[in-house]
């Protein structure tokens, strides 16, 4: 029987896990964290109630040292009750 390959952490994992932890830590509670990469990476941060934008909006270029910039408002595909800011992460 042969075996499988030991699974490693490469950097790049190591590094979206700690912005993750980063943006869990400072947003409101049940908001949706997700990731995209089409030349730079984004995030995308899904809420349902409209302070919760304005505030992540005033949080997001102060975590990290500044790594988030063109912060922008947008809809959430598929989920119309959920509002989304969206961010370049400069990493």
């Amino acid at each position: 029987m042969e075996r499988l390959p030991t699974p490693r952490k490469s950097s790049v994992t190591n590094e979206l896990n700690a912005i993750l932890l980063m943006l869990k830590e400072a947003c409101p509670e049940k908001t949706v964290i997700t990731f995209d990469f089409d030349g730079a990476l984004r995030v995308h941060l899904d809420v349902r109630a409209t302070q919760d934008i304005w505030k992540i909006e005033g949080l997001l270029p102060t975590l990290g040292g500044g790594i988030f910039r063109d912060i922008k408002r947008g809809s959430t595909p598929h989920h119309p009750f959920f509002h989304r800011v969206s961010a370049v992460v400069d990493r």
